[in-house]
Formats: C-alpha cells, sequence, structure tokens
C-alpha cells in the first residue's frame, strides 16, 4: 500500500507540474488531489486483497473442508466498501479516472481468479495494475516514461520472487516468449498513449540526460537487493525482502522523477518519505525477521 500510494501521488504531481491544462477540476488544489488518487490506489489493492483471501478460502474448503478465513461476512463488507471508495475518490478526479479504475478492477478480478495460476500471464499482471494506477489521475500523463520504467520493474519483481521462492507453477521455457511478449506489448501501449511526445517520450523543455536520477535510483535498489538477496537466511525470505524493498523504493523513484523535472519541493517530500518507510518499516520487518521466523507473506 505504501508504494502504491507514493506512484499515484507522483503521478499527480507529475501531471500538475507538466501540463498546462490537466483533465482534474482547475479548482481542485494538488494536496487533494493527491489524496484522492492515493486513496483511490489504496483501496484497489485493499479491494484486491480480500477478494485475494475469499477466493482461497472457497478453494480451501472446496479442496481441504476448512478454510483459514472464517470471518466471510466482515471480509464482503471490506470488499465491498474498499470498491465503493476506490470509485468515490477516483470520481473526484473525473470520470476518465473512475473509467480506468474499473478497468483496473476488472484487471485484478480476472487476475485473481485466474491469471495468477498461469505463471506466463500472471507475472506480467501486477506489472499492468500498478502501472495503471499511474494512469487513473490522467490516463494521458505527460511522462509515461515513468509509467513504463515502473512497469518495467514490477514485471522483474514479480519474476525474480517467483523464482526464488520456487513457486509453483515454476516458469517454465514454454512460458518465457509469453512475458517478453507481453512485456513487449504493455510497453508499447504505455509508450503511446501520449501522442504528443517524442518516440522517446520525453516532454519538450526537459533534456532527456536528468534520466540519470531515475536511472541512478534504479542502480542504487539493484545494489540494495543484491545485498539482501545475498544476506537472507533462505531463498524465500529472499524472495519476501525483494517484493518488501522494491514497494519501499517507489517513493525514492518518486524523488528522482521530480528532480528531473525540475518539482525540487515534490522531490524533497518523497526523498523524506522514503527514507522513514527504509528506516520504520524496513526496520520493523528486518527485526520481525531476525527473531527466528521468516516473515509470512499471505
Amino acid at each position: 500500500m505504501f508504494g502504491v500510494a507514493c506512484d499515484a501521488v507522483l503521478a499527480v504531481v507529475v501531471t500538475g507540474h507538466l501540463t498546462e491544462d490537466p483533465p482534474v477540476e482547475a479548482s481542485l488544489p494538488l494536496l487533494p488531489t493527491s489524496i484522492a488518487a492515493a486513496t483511490a490506489a489504496v483501496a484497489l489493492v485493499v479491494f484486491g486483497g480480500v477478494l485475494n483471501d475469499l477466493l482461497d478460502s472457497r478453494r480451501d474448503e472446496v479442496i481441504v473442508g476448512s478454510s483459514s478465513v472464517q470471518a466471510t461476512g466482515p471480509a464482503i463488507i471490506v470488499l465491498v466498501g474498499s470498491m465503493l471508495l476506490a470509485m468515490f475518490a477516483a470520481s473526484v478526479l473525473g470520470s476518465d479516472a473512475a473509467y480506468v479504475l474499473l478497468v483496473l478492477a476488472t484487471l485484478l478480478l480476472f487476475h485473481t481468479a485466474v491469471s495468477r495460476f498461469i505463471p506466463g500471464i500472471g507475472l506480467l499482471v501486477p506489472g499492468a495494475l500498478l502501472a495503471g494506477v499511474m494512469l487513473v489521475p490522467d490516463w494521458r500523463m505527460p511522462l509515461p516514461g515513468a509509467v513504463w520504467m515502473l512497469m518495467t520493474i514490477i514485471v522483474a519483481t514479480s519474476i525474480g520472487s517467483h523464482v526464488l521462492a520456487g513457486k509453483r507453477p515454476r516458469l517454465s521455457l514454454r512460458a518465457v516468449p509469453v512475458v517478453i511478449a507481453g512485456w513487449i506489448l504493455m510497453s508499447g501501449v504505455i509508450l503511446t498513449l501520449h501522442g504528443k511526445a517524442n518516440w522517446y517520450q520525453w516532454p519538450t523543455g526537459l533534456t532527456p540526460g536528468l534520466m540519470l536520477w531515475p536511472l541512478g535510483a534504479v542502480v542504487l535498489l539493484g545494489l540494495l537487493l543484491r545485498w539482501k538477496i545475498a544476506t537472507a537466511s533462505s531463498s524465500t525470505a529472499a524472495a519476501g525482502k525483494v517484493i518488501r524493498y522494491v514497494a519501499l523504493w517507489q517513493p525514492i523513484f518518486g524523488a528522482a522523477w521530480c528532480r528531473a523535472i525540475g518539482a525540487w519541493e515534490a522531490a524533497i517530500i518523497f526523498l523524506i518519505v522514503g527514507i522513514a518507510g527504509l528506516l520504520v518499516i524496513g526496520g520493523c520487518r528486518e527485526l520481525a525477521g531476525a527473531t527466528g521466523k521468516d516473515p509470512g507473506w499471505r
């Protein structure tokens, strides 16, 4: 939730900074718009999590005759409530945002019910979902390169954690061309949404050399993940660390992109939030893992 909220706020900041006529209501200041975008993103994640638990509980009942989710009634209330909250928050951003959110909710339902059991497809959908979260405030976002980078990182994270944790069904050689083709297709869709941009999708007035900031953030994340994987107690714990630190690194990416486009105030805020998240959330999880039990992930 932490990372996805930061991604949604980054989309609002980028759109507000680079677009002279944003699709969001002109009378709506940056802070309420950011809150609405973050609320829609977090509520969508809650919807997906509860939906996953409910479907897993139903499958457990069919297979083993029991379920780990006992309170189905409250879970359904949270499921419906989170979806309504997400739709309400998206509607604040405009009708286009509500339509994009509906598409994401449909994709999330498909992933939870079907695609997560097919590695060739299931490893791609999280990248499409989180990239879509950045398109909720404005699907014609003026910096689709940021969306593409997020999608690529999430797809790589999904593949890496799947392999490290030894999840089943395993990623077979036949699934590799499907993953590559899917990534190419998603890249093409994301990079052609904004028709006025140049082929490299960098807004006019900004030099592509400023890409060194987000690329530097990617290199730092790679070094951090390499260290965490090398020091993990098991491959399952390493997979958990990869997922955790990629999520916690999202505000650092936000700071890098804001620095690249010249939004200094937003860059400083993202950097402070990112460092605080790494110290507080990451530190708590590391302490939990140091007690002798690996942090659990459902």
